[in-house]
């Protein structure tokens, strides 16, 4: 195809006037008739590369020899069954039977193995421990995701399942526990309870206090800090924190007291998140599983949440 512009040269041979001049003849289609150029545009026909050809023969056999070889003529049936069959007699329904059915006389057995093994036993099998997993994925992505997020590491105010700081202990035993009562769940009376006194809105200490025990509670950690101010809270933190979270601030799991000496933190170590955690008090909440999954799949999803590397 080529095109004519005032002031620019046509490549090729002129066009004939298509208003005086003899018609033009295509000569790879000289049977077509009528005028080749239209407003300055000559058209041409032309036969494809070869290798279109062989490609559009060769996809017609392929169509061919599927729509014969497999289930893909609509309406027929064989021996019965409604499913579509070809002349290989292969069906996609038959082949989803025949896995399930492999797959039902296996579950029982590593199922069985399963439920009888103790966490220990089931993180040394692998086999166990990949079934477990398995199992436990969508339940994982379908409950705990949307906090903990897809591999675990958590957020501002949600706990990173991939680490080794564990409010309320990182066992098998602890794990399964915080998931069939849930933490400071309300209206459910066995749910994992635990409530640091919002000192500050509470009256119980004064700002310059509060500003006072963030630098002690950096220095706990090994943050920098103002030293004079750390002294300063020392006492004040004996009396109203060490309950808690211990004399050297290493938190307490049997009450939900964090660990304060890790650098490890659940809302941040800036000096607003740590003056608000003073001020305000934290408290997170997480929902109660054991009836809404119940005990197997609670189990499945421990060792599902310990296969991040976390845990104790």
């Amino acid at each position: 195809m080529t095109s004519s512009t005032p002031g620019f040269p046509l490549p090729g041979p002129p066009l004939p006037d298509p208003a005086t001049g003899a018609p033009e003849v295509d000569p790879n289609a000289p049977e077509r008739h009528g005028p080749l150029s239209f407003d300055g545009i000559r058209e041409l026909d032309s036969n494809p590369p070869r290798i279109w050809t062989v490609i559009y023969i060769t996809t017609f056999i392929a169509c061919l020899w599927v729509l014969v070889a497999y289930p893909s003529i609509p309406f027929l049936s064989h021996g019965g069954d409604s499913s579509r069959v070809g002349l290989l007699g292969w069906s996609s329904r038959a082949a989803l039977v025949a896995d399930a059915g492999r797959a039902a006389a296996h579950e029982p057995s590593i199922q069985g193995r399963f439920e009888r093994a103790s966490y220990t036993e089931i993180e040394a099998d692998p086999a166990l421990r990949g079934y477990a997993v398995a199992a436990a994925t969508s339940a994982f992505a379908t409950h705990c995701a949307a906090c903990h997020g897809r591999e675990g590491r958590g957020n501002i105010g949600f706990p990173n399942l991939a680490d080794r700081d564990w409010l309320w202990g990182g066992t098998p035993e602890a794990i399964e526990h915080s998931l069939q009562v849930g933490i400071r769940w309300p209206d459910h009376e066995p749910t994992r309870l635990s409530q640091m006194p919002a000192f500050g809105r509470m009256g119980m200490l004064q700002r310059p206090q509060i500003l006072d025990m963030v630098q002690h509670v950096w220095s706990l950690s090994g943050m920098p800090h103002d030293a004079a101010a750390a002294t300063r809270a020392a006492p004040v933190f004996a009396e109203n924190c060490t309950s808690c979270h211990g004399e050297r601030g290493e938190g307490n799991q049997e009450l939900g007291a964090p660990n304060l000496t890790d650098q490890i933190w659940l809302y941040g170590n800036s000096q607003q998140a740590v003056f608000t955690s003073i001020h305000a008090a934290r408290a997170g909440v997480m929902p109660v599983f054991g009836a809404r999954l119940g005990t197997d799949a609670i189990r499945k999803l421990v060792v599902y949440v310990r296969s991040f590397g976390g845990g104790e």
